[in-house]
């Protein structure tokens, strides 16, 4: 094709990744890695089609066109008026189809994606230059740009393949976690009517046992049940009440699932709960099913954590600010000696051998997000997990 247009160097590749990489930092979309060598590759196939048509109507050869400035312009012209359109369409294809996986995949896949197109554009930038220096017959242009072609859609294809079985991946992977969510949300709901059953037996075991007094005429001995039973049945309801009745300005039916849940176990168990939810939370920017799984993870282990402490206790807060949500975890604990970066690895913990998989599958969810900020620390005696959702 035109030796004037493809002339830059064998820097190509590098050339245009680095332009890519600045044209993501510039725009702060993942896909616009893409963009460029995209567009050099169907400029190139197009350009080399131009020409194939030229040489086919008008004769002329590839030597002809790379020495008349007037048939470079007109060439390039007319290569650039088909290809824009062309470019056009594949980015919105990218950005209909390719951006929503890139994005839950991560930097990996892009890369992967990247280098290829980068290959590519190398390998037909190269093939194109080899030719331009031969004097070729009508059959061998017509050879030389369908073997650019068919290579451009073998590496479209491949790409087009490899995002396919990504996809379904993904898409397998997220339907395993949202059946095991529903088992937990399903495990919750059976557990708050567990609660609710318990309470209706006991409430009706006091109602016969003061009736029995007040029958019997015994009311000393009704006055030694009300202080020693009821009264303290009577705080735990109202800790119990107060905990949890500020759930209701959580309306993510997930996030109020998992909180109810777990709060109500925490209070069950005997540990002292504090809830701060000034702010009505009706969306939250992250995939329900990572956040459930985040707060489960969290919650399990400052409740465990609290029990072995002499004052079980556990805060929860969680707000608005400017920028998103911030939900902050606070809890006492023994300190063991492991370090902030030692708990978050697999296979360690203080709960014994064969555990310490909870706050490495955190880091691994929470990785995923480029809008979520989370930071685990130990002040004053008290094991601090903080996560702003922006």
């Amino acid at each position: 094709m035109l030796q004037l247009y493809f002339d830059f160097s064998p820097l190509l590749p590098v050339a245009l990744g680095v332009n890519s990489a600045l044209l993501v930092k510039w725009t702060g979309r993942l896909d616009s890695f893409l963009s460029i060598p995209l567009g050099y590759i169907l400029n190139c196939v197009v350009s080399n089609l131009v020409a194939l048509g030229a040489n086919l109507a008008w004769g002329l050869s590839v030597k002809d066109i790379n020495g008349d400035g007037f048939y470079i312009v007109l060439l390039g012209g007319c290569s650039l008026v088909l290809s824009c359109p062309l470019l056009f369409v594949a980015r919105g294809l990218v950005g209909r189809y390719v951006s929503g996986v890139l994005e839950k995949m991560g930097g990996r896949l892009l890369s992967l994606i990247g280098v290829t197109l980068l290959l590519c554009a190398f390998m037909l930038f190269t093939m194109a230059s080899f030719f331009d220096t031969l004097d070729i017959t009508h059959r061998e242009f017509l050879l030389m740009v369908g073997s650019l072609v068919l290579y451009f859609l073998f590496t479209l294809s491949m790409i087009l393949i490899v995002l396919h079985t990504v996809r379904g991946n993904y898409e397998a992977r997220k339907k395993v976690e949202y059946l095991e969510h529903l088992k937990e949300y399903t495990g919750n709901l059976e557990m708050v009517y567990d609660n609710l059953r318990s309470f209706r037996h006991d409430y009706i075991n006091v109602m016969a046992s003061l009736a029995a007094y007040i029958e019997e005429g015994r009311y000393e001995e009704l006055r030694d049940f009300f202080y020693g039973h009821i009264l303290p049945m009577q705080e735990g309801l109202a800790q119990r009440n107060d905990a949890l009745c500020r759930l209701s300005h959580v309306h993510v039916l997930e996030v109020k699932s998992i909180l109810y849940a777990k709060l109500l176990l925490a209070v069950n168990r005997g540990v002292e709960v504090e809830v701060d939810i000034p702010d009505v939370i009706d969306c939250v920017h992250m995939d329900p099913v990572d956040l459930v799984r985040v707060l489960g993870i969290y919650l399990d282990n400052a409740i465990e954590a609290c029990l072995e402490t002499e004052r079980p206790f556990l805060g929860f807060h969680l707000g608005r600010t400017e920028e998103g949500i911030v939900f902050l975890l606070s809890n006492p604990f023994v300190d063991r000696g492991l370090s902030l970066g030692q708990m978050c690895k697999k296979d360690v913990s203080t709960k014994g051998e064969g555990r310490g998989i909870g706050l490495c599958n955190v880091e691994e969810i929470l990785n995923r997000y480029d809008n979520v900020y989370h930071e685990t620390r130990m002040e004053e005696g008290l094991f601090i997990q903080q996560v702003q959702i922006f």
